[in-house]
């Protein structure tokens, strides 16, 4: 069931892209939570300014859920990647190209100054595509290749 057998390990460049898989999990959780709670404004403070103390609660417990559902993905695509999943392999690639076009689009939208802070903004989504790079790197490809699995 599990590629990864004692002794064979996969690539280096198969565990660059699953931590930095974790990584984006864990920036994009810290980042909802400091937005939600922290960083004055904080957003549920202005939610509770426009819905009230129950719809801020409602909304906030909302978005924590599908938090949680769209990272409890990414963390399993990212695992099922690791043991070889080319299918895994191909939704990460797919979710980099994607995340990708989202960050060209809103900075050429948005008017964004491209500086450092692009970097601190949009850090979470550039990792997602870092990771999309990683995979389509020939060692990576090598060892979701047909060939190796029969080997």
């Amino acid at each position: 069931m599990f590629r990864t057998v004692a002794g064979h390990r996969p690539p280096h460049v198969v565990e660059i892209a699953f931590r930095l898989a974790c990584f984006v999990v864990l920036l994009d959780v810290g980042g909802w939570a400091l937005d939600t709670f922290v960083i004055p404004p904080t957003g549920f403070r202005e939610l509770r300014g426009e819905l009230g103390w129950a719809g801020a609660v409602q909304q906030t417990v909302v978005s924590a859920g599908a938090l949680t559902l769209v990272s409890a993905a990414l963390l399993l695509c990212a695992f099922w990647m690791r043991q070889g999943r080319n299918w895994a392999r191909m939704v990460l690639i797919a979710l980099g190209a994607l995340y990708l076009a989202f960050v060209l689009t809103d900075i050429n939208m948005n008017m964004v100054r491209v500086d450092l802070s692009v970097i601190y903004r949009y850090l979470p989504e550039l990792c997602t595509a870092a990771i999309a790079a990683v995979l389509l790197l020939p060692a990576s490809r090598s060892y979701f290749s047909p060939a190796e699995r029969t080997g």
